[in-house]
């Protein structure tokens, strides 16, 4: 396993926020990566204001860290800019295969996977 660390942004604006439920998404994947050595130290949460797909939501991405990069903070805009690693209309079956394959395997979702632009 490599030493790549990772980002979730979860939306938390009013449509994925109070329509979705994303608040309920963010405590799935705290309570994957606390009870799984393969996320926990690797994979930090955070909430992020919007990603303007609120039609589409819960939405979230992934990204990876850069080295000593804080993950529990919501980052300047310009460093999600091009990001392969927004996935849309998430529940709790899709976090779990995304942890699985996209933080735990290095490799995202091609069928669900989009360039955050």
């Amino acid at each position: 396993m490599s030493g790549k660390r990772f980002q979730i942004l979860v939306c938390d604006g009013p449509s994925c926020g109070v329509c979705h439920g994303s608040e309920v998404l963010v405590e799935h994947i705290e309570g994957r990566v606390g009870s799984s050595e393969a996320l926990r130290g690797r994979v930090e949460v955070c909430n992020l204001t919007c990603f303007g797909r609120c039609d589409d939501g819960p939405n979230m991405l992934v990204r990876e860290l850069a080295e000593g990069e804080e993950g529990g903070l919501e980052p300047p805009i310009e460093k999600l800019e091009g990001v392969r690693g927004l996935y849309l209309g998430m529940s709790e079956a899709k976090i779990d295969r995304m942890l699985d394959e996209h933080c735990v395997g290095e490799a995202a979702i091609a069928e669900w996977v989009e360039i955050y632009s």
